[in-house]
């Protein structure tokens, strides 16, 4: 399974980075500090899934969400973020999932 951190914090990336490294059948193809990156990211790696974070500069992780629920393939988009109270505007934007961090 392909994946895309995408995630303006650097030792947020690093620990979802060690959390993958832990499972065989996932390999991190980008990284990208804001959801414009993470879009053209997309476009060039094709993810299976893509773990986001929400306060982000420049386009957010919700925008960024909103625009690959509308590509296709879509990918999976798992919420990583510290902010507990955005979960429903993440599923609005078809996320699968809303993690908070620490992940673990």
């Amino acid at each position: 399974m392909k994946v895309l951190i995408a995630d303006d914090e650097p030792i947020a990336r690093e620990r979802l980075r060690a959390l993958l490294a832990e499972h065989a059948d996932m390999t991190l193809v980008a990284e990208a500090g804001d959801g414009e990156e993470a879009l053209r990211a997309y476009d060039e790696h094709a993810p299976d899934v893509v773990l986001l974070d929400i306060a982000m500069p420049g386009m957010d992780g919700l925008e960024a969400a909103r625009r690959l629920a509308e590509t296709d393939p879509r990918p999976a988009v798992v919420f990583c973020t510290a902010y507990d109270e955005h979960a429903l505007s993440a599923y609005e934007a078809a996320a699968v999932d809303y993690l908070v961090k620490p992940v673990r």
